[in-house]
C-alpha cells in the first residue's frame, strides 16, 4: 500500500506535458480571419491556423469571442494565454509576449460614401472628417496618436460600416484584408469604397501570449510550428480559400 502511494505522489508530481495543455484564446469576430460558423463556434483563416497547429503539436485551444478590448484585457491581466491578429505596439509589448515573426499582414486602409472617397486624397484632409474605428485597435501613426482628429470608436467593423451607410460617420478606417472581405456583402456595393489616399504603412498580424502566464514552452511549440507553416507556404495557401488580400 506504501509502495502504491508513492507511485501516486510521482505521477503528481511530473510536469504536464505541453500537449496536454489547454489554452484560452480571446478573440472577436473579424472576416476572413475569424466569423460566426451555423453552429456558433468561429471559423476563418486564424481558426485554420490554430486547427493546424493544435494537429501539429498535440495542444489543445479554447477559442472564446469577447469585445477586443475586452481580449486584450484579458490578456493584460493574465485571464487569457494568447490572441490571434494582433498588431504590434510599445504598449501592448509590456503585457503581451509576440511571437518573433507575424503570421500575416494587411494594409490601414480609409473608406468612404464614393464621392467622399474620391475627394479623400491627403492625410491633411482627415481633420475635417468625423472617422470611425475600432476600440483599442492599431493602424498607423501619427492617425493613431493624433487627438486632433474627430475619432468615433465602435466595438467591430460591421458597426462602422452601417454607421458609415447611415451617414452618421464620413469615413472609417480599417484593415484592407477585412474591410474589403465585408464589402463583398450586398449591402455595401456600391455604397463605401477604398478612399483616394492610401497611407504607406502595413499592418503584421501576430500571434501574442499573456506575460502573466507562464507557458514558454507552449510559445516555443507554437512558434516553431508556425515558421514551419510558414516554410511551407501552408498559410498562404489557406488564405486562398477566403480570398485574404495583402498589402
Amino acid at each position: 500500500m506504501r509502495a502504491l502511494c508513492i507511485t501516486v505522489l510521482l505521477w503528481l508530481c511530473l510536469p504536464v506535458r505541453a500537449e496536454q495543455a489547454s489554452l484560452l484564446v480571446m478573440t472577436d469576430v473579424w472576416p476572413p480571419f475569424r466569423m460566426p460558423a451555423a453552429d456558433g463556434s468561429l471559423q476563418g483563416l486564424d481558426i485554420d491556423v490554430l486547427n493546424q497547429l493544435s494537429l501539429r503539436t498535440g495542444l489543445h485551444f479554447n477559442v472564446q469571442r469577447a469585445p477586443w478590448a475586452r481580449g486584450l484585457a484579458a490578456l493584460e491581466n493574465g485571464k487569457a494565454d494568447l490572441m490571434t491578429g494582433l498588431a504590434k505596439t510599445p504598449e501592448r509589448e509590456v503585457y503581451i509576449h509576440y511571437l518573433p515573426q507575424p503570421y500575416y499582414a494587411c494594409a490601414p486602409r480609409f473608406y468612404a460614401a464614393p464621392a467622399q472617397a474620391r475627394a479623400l486624397q491627403s492625410y491633411i484632409q482627415l481633420a475635417a472628417l468625423t472617422i470611425g474605428h475600432v476600440l483599442e485597435s492599431v493602424y498607423f501613426e501619427p492617425f493613431d496618436s493624433d487627438t486632433q482628429l474627430r475619432k468615433v470608436a465602435v466595438n467591430n467593423e460591421e458597426q462602422l460600416l452601417a454607421m458609415l451607410a447611415r451617414g452618421r460617420l464620413q469615413a472609417l478606417i480599417g484593415t484592407d484584408c477585412q474591410v474589403d472581405y465585408e464589402l463583398r456583402d450586398p449591402r455595401w456595393q456600391g455604397r463605401i469604397v477604398k478612399a483616394g489616399f492610401r497611407p504607406d504603412a502595413r499592418t503584421d498580424l501576430y500571434i501574442g501570449f499573456s506575460r502573466q502566464r507562464n507557458l514558454q514552452a507552449q510559445y516555443q511549440q507554437i512558434n516553431q510550428t508556425l515558421v514551419q507553416l510558414q516554410a511551407e507556404g501552408w498559410i498562404s495557401k489557406a488564405a486562398l480559400r477566403y480570398q485574404v488580400s495583402q498589402p
